[in-house]
């Protein structure tokens, strides 16, 4: 069997491209050749990939994807919205910089960068356990005691309003009273009824007056009015990873220089 790739497609494992050019295993020997270079492999160490999600959260509206209604629209206006983000560039910054002090565990005494994560010693497991629950206490800290709730929602508010502005500037002005202000309330208790509903835009009904607001809850559905629930959707995963045995076959590990210098051969992470 050829694999052939269409280059305009989206590839979702880029990291395992590679393992198609290499040779199938096919027999035992090689098999059994390659399993115990794992073995011997895992007894220094293993892949390690950080994943942090439901930090980054963002928004933003387009009049065709929200299917506004001919009559509401004004003569000009722009198709897509900007980017409607839910903490502001100092807070973004902020976060980011904690992403990184998490990552910047990973150096050249305890691990060795690869394209399948960094390959972390053994001795060093403990340890970033550790780092990654001082990371995690630190993050949830800096949401809870510097943002708090109040400034939490006054940034999801200001999201909100900003979106409402855009939209308003699109529709004509006797139908700006169908986007009326924020209400914490109402948009909580839409957003957990609709969610419960797995409603869509296509479902909404266009002759609602309540429509142009519910097609901006459900672009908002995945980004809480409160702190609480925002910090419940943020998870911290630290994931053992592993890569094909016919990565394995050709080589030999006996010693911590044998493992290096396999390590060295795969492909970096960029």
């Amino acid at each position: 069997m050829v694999y052939t790739r269409d280059p305009k497609q989206t590839v979702l494992f880029p990291e395992l491209l590679s393992d198609l050019d290499l040779p199938s295993i096919t027999t035992l020997p090689d098999y059994d050749k390659a399993l115990e270079n794992f073995i011997k492999m895992s007894d220094y160490g293993a892949f390690i990939e950080l994943n942090i999600a439901g930090l980054e959260k963002s928004f933003s509206l387009s009049f065709d994807e929200l299917r506004v209604p001919r009559r509401y629209r004004q003569r000009r206006q722009d198709a897509n919205s900007p980017v409607f983000y839910l903490f502001p560039t100092d807070v973004r910054n902020h976060l980011n910089r904690l992403k990184y002090e998490a990552r910047a565990f990973f150096n050249k005494t305890n691990s060795v960068k690869t394209g399948f994560g960094y390959f972390v010693f053994r001795q060093y497991f403990h340890l970033w356990d550790l780092h990654r629950q001082k990371f995690t206490a630190n993050l949830f800290d800096y949401l809870r005691l510097e943002i708090g709730e109040k400034h939490y929602q006054r940034y999801f508010l200001s999201a909100w309003n900003d979106a409402v502005k855009w939209t308003r500037l699109g529709i004509k002005r006797k139908f700006h009273h169908l986007l009326p202000p924020a209400d914490i309330e109402l948009i909580q208790n839409r957003q957990q009824r609709f969610s419960e509903l797995n409603l869509t835009i296509s479902q909404l009904d266009r002759e609602d007056q309540d429509y142009l607001l519910n097609c901006l809850i459900l672009k908002t559905l995945h980004i809480p009015p409160n702190l609480p629930d925002f910090i419940d959707g943020i998870s911290v995963l630290s994931t053992f990873k592993t890569i094909h045995l016919e990565h394995l076959k050709n080589i030999s590990i006996e010693s911590l220089e044998d493992l290096l210098e396999f390590l060295n051969t795969l492909p970096k992470q960029s």
